[in-house]
């Protein structure tokens, strides 16, 4: 008789538990796979496609490198399918095999170049670290080693910026495959009066300066401005 009531009052308990997780799961924000981005004509994609897109705009015009790959450290984006595209403000660690002087970590300045012994200075904006790695060998090939082993590892990203209603307001860190939810944690998550479903992401590219109105699982990029409202 004992069992019998005490499974009488777990069926009810275990149906309230799993209703509340039911809830819970459906109120937390989801993407499809391969998220949500904002594509190279400013749509809202979701899905394996959404975030090929702002580096396949021009890296560079007759004037040289342009945005956002370019000068004054205007944001780059992060190229899942291809690889992240270095502009200004990034840090690359350079590793020449058995070439100490050589072996260092270099600064993207404002051009898009990086300054390195023999090599001299290199315009590197818009490249994959990959690409990067080839263009150093050929330098080095020209006149100063035979057979240089050359690896490039992005090791520090502009930071993106946040603010509005959130905790704390100001430039952060960026991490490869951020989401707005990541950038919105980071900031020690939102205030009381926040608009906990749409954001806005203001972001600069060779077509110029937009904002768009975004769920909390789209994809942000170094130099993205998330504004909380």
């Amino acid at each position: 008789m004992r069992l019998l009531l005490l499974l009488a009052i777990a069926i009810p308990l275990a149906g309230c538990v799993q209703s509340r997780g039911h809830v819970a799961s459906m109120a937390a924000p989801a993407a499809p796979p391969g998220g949500v981005g904002i594509t190279a004509d400013g749509e809202l994609a979701e899905g394996p496609g959404a975030v090929s897109s702002v580096s396949e705009l021009p890296a560079f015009a007759k004037r040289g490198a342009i945005a956002p790959y370019g000068a004054q450290g205007e944001a780059a984006a992060y190229e899942f399918g291809t690889g992240y595209r270095v502009g200004s403000g990034d840090k690359l660690t350079v590793r020449v095999l058995g070439e100490t002087d050589l072996t260092g970590d270099y600064p993207v300045d404002g051009s898009g170049q990086i300054s390195m012994p023999y090599v001299q200075s290199v315009t590197v904006a818009g490249m994959t670290a990959a690409q990067i790695e080839k263009l150093i060998a050929k330098r080095l090939r020209e006149g100063f080693l035979r057979d240089p082993q050359v690896s490039v590892q992005v090791t520090e990203f502009r930071p993106f910026y946040i603010m509005g209603e959130i905790a704390n307001g100001g430039s952060f860190a960026y991490r490869p495959g951020m989401t707005v939810q990541n950038a919105v944690a980071i900031a020690g998550g939102f205030s009381g009066a926040a608009n906990r479903n749409l954001v806005q992401v203001t972001r600069k590219n060779s077509r110029g300066t937009a904002t768009y109105e975004v769920p909390l699982t789209t994809q942000i990029y170094p130099g993205d401005i998330v504004t909380v409202l």
